[in-house]
């Protein structure tokens, strides 16, 4: 439990003058435990009753000016991952996960209500791909269609269908890993009391995970934006296949159609390089089933879309009730994202930010925040010096 946590942390304490004297070695790894304490204890903050809300904190937060931050944030990721010299201000002392569960249980053991916020690193273990990782889309060129481009163009929207239809498949398939099931775990336990997620995948929801936001809404469902009806993602795929039967044969290699190349992207996308030009012109967009002839499109916020203020009010509330921020796996370039960080800082929240490569909140070099330059699977490690047992089992997958 957390109380026996820290009097197992405090107990060290005291006796560190003597093992200094004593043991050296022993004194070093007693000293590390001791600065570990040292610094929970500072991110804590205010008293209640001095800390802002995250309410007010809103009120007095303009939206910076993101068009130079989110250039020297990819300056920064693309540097590290050329292995280019990172200014000192967003570099961060790079620690492998054995390494950093400590500090990690050692931030969460003080606390009893924690708003975790997670990005894409937590889901690339589940082969899912992301934006702005080492490997990441946007190194090999890639970039999402924004929310215009879909609703303006007939075209944007068959290269999109067409592409999801080789994408979206094994996107679906993913599994949960070891940080989704350490997050829940840290839930069922009563130390997380809510999550905020700019996946779409909806693996944390297949961890049993309750009170769990999807920011950026749900990979798995679609919506018209004529009549705003919603409805399953794989039916609509279905009626899709139907009107495309060329599909089939393409991918059954017919001597008549030539095969393509795909390469997974994030979000169920994919690069399609089909040999034939006509291959896009040809395919049809079926419309909305409700309606009969609204645009359908996934219910995710597309880059260049408006996140409903509803969702945003209630991520909002998560970060007021809550006793400590973690960010896990999320480079904060998305304001959608980061704002919630800004919020927590202004409220004199502690914040923990767990993340491999620079992030936003050091370029800007946000207050209160300690930064934990590491793997997600430090949430795993750090579960039994918490006290806390993995998670086991996932629900199914579900089809919208």
């Amino acid at each position: 439990t957390s109380s026996t946590t820290r009097a197992v942390f405090s107990t060290m304490a005291r006796v560190y003058g003597n093992v200094r004297r004593v043991v050296p070695p022993l004194a070093v790894a007693a000293q590390r435990v001791f600065a570990l304490v040292a610094v929970s204890r500072r991110l804590r903050g205010p008293t209640p009753s001095r800390r802002m809300s995250s309410g007010d904190a809103r009120e007095t937060t303009r939206r910076p000016k993101s068009r130079v931050t989110l250039q020297r944030l990819e300056s920064v990721l693309m540097a590290e991952a050329d292995e280019d010299v990172v200014t000192s201000s967003s570099r961060t002392r790079q620690l492998t996960a054995e390494a950093a569960a400590p500090e990690l249980a050692a931030f969460l053991a003080p606390r009893s209500r924690v708003a975790v916020l997670t990005g894409a690193g937590v889901s690339t273990q589940s082969g899912i791909p992301d934006y702005r990782g080492a490997n990441g889309s946007y190194r090999h060129g890639h970039r999402p269609m924004s929310h215009d481009e879909f609703s303006g163009s007939e075209a944007h929207r068959r290269r999109y269908w067409r592409r999801a239809l080789e994408g979206y498949d094994a996107f679906a398939a993913s599994e949960p890993n070891d940080a989704h099931t350490a997050i829940a775990a840290l839930q069922a336990s009563g130390l997380v009391s809510g999550v905020v997620t700019q996946n779409v995948d909806g693996l944390h929801e297949r961890c049993r995970e309750t009170d769990v936001v999807a920011l950026h809404g749900r990979g798995d469902r679609v919506v018209c934006l004529q009549c705003g009806a919603r409805g399953c993602r794989k039916e609509y795929h279905d009626r899709l296949e139907l009107a495309n039967p060329q599909l089939r044969r393409l991918r059954e290699g017919d001597t008549t159609t030539q095969n393509s190349r795909v390469l997974r992207r994030p979000d169920g996308d994919a690069e399609v390089v089909d040999d034939s030009a006509a291959a896009l012109r040809d395919f049809v967009v079926v419309p909305c089933s409700t309606c009969g002839t609204g645009v359908v499109k996934p219910d995710v916020v597309f880059f260049g879309d408006n996140v409903p203020k509803a969702r945003v009010d209630r991520c909002f509330q998560y970060v007021d009730e809550a006793d400590a921020l973690l960010v896990c796996g999320s480079s904060l370039a998305t304001y959608s994202a980061f704002r919630f960080v800004l919020a927590a800082s202004r409220a004199g929240t502690p914040i923990c930010v767990l993340n491999l490569g620079a992030t936003r909140a050091d370029v800007e070099a946000v207050p209160g925040v300690l930064k934990l330059d590491a793997p997600v699977d430090a949430l795993a490690l750090a579960l039994p010096l918490l006290g806390v047992q993995q998670q086991q089992g996932v629900d199914a997958a579900t089809n919208g």
